[in-house]
């Protein structure tokens, strides 16, 4: 019998609440990490859990998350932008929110939204699907649990093979510093923030697009 932290009965409940997310036309200004992490907050309490569990660790965890993230950037653009466009035969897109190209006004609310967010990202990719894999399978490898975390950013995000190509490799990087981390979503938080946040910078900036 599972335990009261496990409720593996609600697993097939779970699976379609992400499926029905990804299913969903939401507003195109809503960023669909709310209502996932609404189900992921949801799915934690109906098992006696709390976000605070994976909230843990102090400010050099944040850092090293923050320096991954503005990594990742610079190798997504310089490395990842090409090896996409090769697999998926079409060119990757990066212009998200045309709107804040030289506009610094639109750059700063832009920036607010992505930050929440990324934040909601993290809480409920990592900390509630990777987390509730790692807890059906304790003492077994991580591998699965990060691929599962990855495949799900990649049906939630909004676009084509190419943008969630992107999204699941990003989130295979994010898994494993979520599970490097000791089960804390602060870094790859952080990473997702930098990440995305540099994005926006630099489309204002028109250095992307």
């Amino acid at each position: 019998m599972s335990s009261p932290r496990e409720r593996r009965g609600l697993v097939p409940i779970e699976i379609a609440m992400v499926l029905a997310i990804a299913l969903i036309p939401w507003p195109e200004m809503m960023p669909v990490a709310l209502p996932l992490v609404a189900c992921a907050s949801i799915s934690r309490w109906l098992r006696g859990r709390s976000f605070t569990e994976v909230l843990h660790g102090g400010t050099e965890k944040a850092l090293i998350g923050a320096l991954a993230g503005v990594v990742g950037l610079g190798l997504a653009l310089l490395l990842g932008t090409p090896v996409v466009e090769m697999i998926s035969l079409r060119a990757v897109e990066w212009s998200a929110y045309p709107i804040v190209r030289g506009n610094a006004s639109q750059m700063a609310v832009v920036i607010v939204i992505v930050t929440i967010a990324a934040i909601a990202s993290e809480l409920a990719l990592r900390g509630w699907i990777v987390e509730r894999m790692l807890e059906m399978s304790p003492g077994r490898t991580a591998v699965l649990p990060i691929l599962v975390g990855a495949i799900g950013e990649a049906v939630v995000t909004p676009g084509g093979v190419s943008v969630r190509l992107g999204a699941a490799l990003f989130g295979i990087g994010l898994g494993w510093m979520y599970v490097a981390a000791g089960r804390s979503v602060v870094a790859p938080m952080l990473a997702r923030i930098a990440f995305q946040v540099g994005a926006v910078v630099l489309e204002a900036m028109r250095l992307i697009g």
